[in-house]
């Protein structure tokens, strides 16, 4: 059986008018994660997103962006 992916990434945003990026290591569902970023960081300018156990690089998403839940 497949177990479901559980906070499977971390991710790296950029906010404006900052000067160092902000980063969450923990982070399940992208979709709502870029909802949250939406809401408490109205003004952020993109997130890179990676692999967390492995700190592959898999995407790189700016708000205009669709964010789907999991990167497959």
């Amino acid at each position: 059986m497949l177990k479901k992916p559980k906070n499977d990434y971390s991710v790296i945003v950029f906010l404006e008018n900052q000067s160092k990026p902000k980063k969450w290591e923990f982070v399940h569902k992208l979709n709502g994660f870029s909802m949250f970023l939406n809401k408490e960081h109205p003004r952020w300018l993109y997130m890179n997103v990676y692999e967390r156990r492995t700190r592959k690089y898999l995407k790189r998403f700016k708000p205009s962006d669709f964010v789907p839940p999991f990167i497959l």
